[in-house]
């Protein structure tokens, strides 16, 4: 039996929805469950079960007893009830196959009864008292549930502060304490405090290992900038590692992160067990995780395994019964074989992208390494194509860290992944596209065009011109690095500057052209080049005899920039019909108004 309490210095956490969802989970799976309130001054673990007492139904006996009335029995006749199971109830299943769920709650509150029990309780006499037969109270009542009830899991939903019923929770009977709080200095303090009492007291059984803690940020606001999650995590975890007065540090492989769910604002409720999708339920994703970190794979996976074989079975006979049977699977499991096997289901039958996509994120959420062969393909094929950037927004930072674990090399991806961060996420194109540079040698010429422009238009011109000059070499036939490269030169308004790029041998006006015609010929004329005038007439022609508006109307802005328009009117004319030269000139004067209007304006 493995023993579980979930604690927070404070209330307000989601401490009591965090203890039923495990339960649940656990009994999907099909572990026997027992979980038991401590919390005895604000008592609540039984309404998040929709019980029949907290859905207001008949009122037996049974549900009227509790761990104050086995409390108060010991107190009276020194020894324990002779059945455990008079004092708690079996939670109605919510799904098939699920195993039970014993809930002892803390007695009949709010009635007044029960306030009138727990008013007697001497716990002073109860811990400290000539007998002191607390601690002896609850490693038998540990041990009496294990013999009658033999649940696989006991969960303890312990109640705040620091306190006798605290310490028992917390140093005498778990294996594991789940400790939540805010991201706020007044829980965080007080955590530590507990976390360092945990860490420094010894089991009552020298032979037993440990107590594992397991710190939880809970009620995290949702961020699109996960970076700055990753930073509050790593700050919360630097505080309560920090040592203690003895030099003694805390060590903990991470924090977990429980997101606030808006839909539990009005009324908390069980995420786990139903037809709720990690997809649409972060904090369902979160639990998942959390789950994942704190019950053994070994306590699940053969329960899982028979339902994989099952529904594997019937691929052939009934794919949509299959398939129906792995997705409800995968979405309470959090199971990675199962969500294996939904994937290749998917890819089978051609399923949606959006579905392959977002049981692969669910895979990576739950701590399935980016670099894992299966999430990298799903990732290349949903990324590669810019017209799928908007629609996988929501799976961005999947598909980023998968690009970053195979080496930030895939150039398809970047272009795709930069489509999605923009232009919201400016910030994160930016520094993917860097990360390329830096780590990919020589940088595909797309990608380092795209950051150049990115770079200039933030005003970080340096960084931008000392990495043109760094590439120039190994980019010298790239007509889009060429491109940008004219673009940055020629923001600078700096004759002296766009001489030395003329000059320089790596760059190559002919292929520049053929990415950025405008900005060459721009570059021409600040350097007053003798052959500016001819190049824009040969463009001239050449946009002429090719047509299209776009390019037109870009060939009109500039005879508008040199006052010549009206030159171009007459090379228009007899060329393209008259309606369409008349549309263009027009275009190009409101560009020049509306730009002349901003030079006063500023």
């Amino acid at each position: 039996m493995r023993t579980i309490t979930f604690y927070s210095y404070k209330g307000g956490v989601g401490r009591s929805l965090l203890v039923a969802n495990v339960a649940t989970y656990l009994a999907t799976l099909g572990k026997r469950v027992f979980a038991i309130d401590f919390d005895l001054e604000a008592p609540g673990l039984h309404y998040k079960f929709n019980s029949p007492r907290s859905a207001d139904e008949g009122l037996g006996e049974k549900y009227q007893k509790g761990l104050v009335d086995v409390l108060e029995y010991f107190v009276g006749n020194k020894i324990l009830p002779e059945r455990i199971s008079a004092y708690a109830e079996t939670i109605p299943s919510q799904t098939r196959n699920a195993a039970t769920i014993d809930v002892m709650r803390a007695g009949l509150a709010p009635e007044a009864a029960y306030w009138e029990q727990l008013s007697r309780l001497d716990w002073h006499s109860l811990f400290y008292g000539p007998s002191a037969e607390g601690a002896q109270f609850f490693l038998e009542l540990k041990e009496r549930i294990r013999l009658e009830f033999q649940p696989d899991f006991l969960l303890i939903d312990a109640r705040t502060g620091m306190t006798e019923m605290g310490a028992v929770a917390t140093t005498l009977l778990p294996d594991i304490v789940v400790c939540l709080a805010l991201a706020s200095f007044e829980h965080l303090e007080g955590l530590r405090t507990v976390l360092r009492s945990i860490n420094a007291t010894p089991r009552h059984d020298p032979a037993l290992p440990r107590i594992e803690l397991v710190p939880v940020l809970s009620r995290l606001p949702i961020r699109r900038d996960v970076t700055l999650e990753e930073a509050e995590l790593e700050r919360v975890k630097t505080y309560l590692s920090a040592p203690d007065s003895l030099g003694v540090p805390l060590v903990f492989a991470d924090i977990a992160p429980l997101h606030s769910e808006p839909g539990l604002d009005a009324g908390e409720r069980l995420l786990v067990g139903g037809s709720n999708s990690p997809n649409d339920f972060p904090l369902l994703r979160d639990y998942l995780r959390l789950f994942s970190r704190i019950i053994p794979a070994e306590d699940i996976r053969p329960h899982v395994g028979e339902l994989i074989q099952r529904a594997t079975a019937r691929m052939l006979d009934d794919p949509d019964g299959a398939q129906g049977d792995l997705e409800a699977l995968s979405a309470y499991s959090a199971d990675e074989t199962a969500m294996r096997a939904l994937l290749k289901l998917y890819r089978l039958r051609k399923a949606p992208l959006d579905k392959i996509v977002s049981t692969a994120y669910l895979m990576w959420h739950l701590r399935v390494s980016a670099s894992d062969p299966l999430l990298v393909d799903v990732a290349r094929t949903a990324f590669s194509e810019p017209r799928s950037a908007e629609a996988l927004k929501k799976y961005i930072d999947f598909a980023d860290a998968v690009w970053r674990s195979d080496g930030a090399k895939d150039a398809r991806m970047a272009l795709t992944l930069v489509g999605a961060y923009m232009p919201d996420r400016r910030d994160q194109a930016v520094r993917l596209l860097r990360e390329h540079v830096a780590r990919v040698d020589p940088p595909n010429p797309l990608l380092l065009a795209k950051l150049l422009d990115l770079l200039r238009s933030d005003g970080q011109v340096q960084e931008a011109l000392a990495m043109a000059q760094r590439l120039k070499g190994v980019l010298v036939n790239s007509p889009e690095f060429l491109g940008a490269w004219t673009r940055l030169v020629l923001d600078q308004k700096d004759r002296s500057l766009a001489a030395q790029l003329l000059s320089d041998s790596s760059y190559r006006s002919d292929l520049a052209r053929t990415d950025d015609p405008w900005s060459v010929f721009r570059i021409l004329k600040l350097t007053n080049a003798p052959n500016a005038d001819a190049f824009l007439m040969e463009l001239a022609e050449q946009m002429i005899t090719e047509g299209g508006s776009a390019r037109l109307r870009e060939l009109a802005e500039v005879f508008q920039e040199e006052g010549r328009l009206p030159e171009l009117m007459s090379r228009l004319r007899d060329r393209v019909p008259s309606h369409v030269a008349e549309e263009i000139v027009e275009f190009a004067q409101r560009r020049m108004r509306r730009g002349y209007s901003s030079r006063l304006a500023g």
